[in-house]
């Protein structure tokens, strides 16, 4: 039995040498844009790779920096939660009473305020956003104070000297 391979070579005639013609050569388009296209693709790819191990880079780090900010954030809570409670032992009225009588401190006996019309008050606050003086406390009269002339307008009232 013969071999299919040797059934399609017999059905094809050899040429001759002396018979034979050249053959048919031409250019076949489109392997050179193939092989281009092919490479622009491997360059684009290989582009894009590098591009997210950059970006995935990138990422890593800022997560890192993070990482380090949340840890310095939380150790700067914990010490301002440690001063804020030892503010609040040193501030504590029992303890500055102590230390008041340590040093030879008495209560006072007797306070005096300067009354003042609450609605008045409240009525320059809210035109002002400020606190007027005692000068200023008449009505339709409202004027800005800074927080040393506040200072001065106490001193004042209580009858002694800035």
């Amino acid at each position: 039995m013969a071999s299919p391979l040797r059934s399609l070579t017999s059905v094809r005639p050899t040429p001759s040498r002396s018979t034979a013609q050249r053959p048919d050569l031409r250019v076949v388009p489109g392997r050179r844009r193939f092989a281009w296209f092919a490479m622009f693709l491997m360059v684009l790819v290989t582009g894009l790779l590098l591009g997210a191990t950059y970006l995935h880079t990138r990422i890593a780090e800022r997560q890192l920096e993070i990482d380090r900010l949340d840890r310095a954030m939380r150790t700067a809570q914990e010490e301002f939660d440690v001063l804020r409670s030892e503010r609040a032992v040193l501030r504590s009225p029992t303890r500055l009473a102590q230390e008041a009588a340590a040093l030879g401190m008495h209560a006072g006996e007797e306070s005096e305020f300067v009354p003042i019309d609450p609605m008045l008050l409240a009525v320059t606050i809210a035109q002002t956003g400020q606190f007027p003086s005692v000068d200023e406390i008449t009505p339709g009269s409202y004027a800005r104070l800074d927080p040393l002339d506040q200072f001065r307008l106490v001193k004042n009232v209580s009858q002694e000297a800035p």
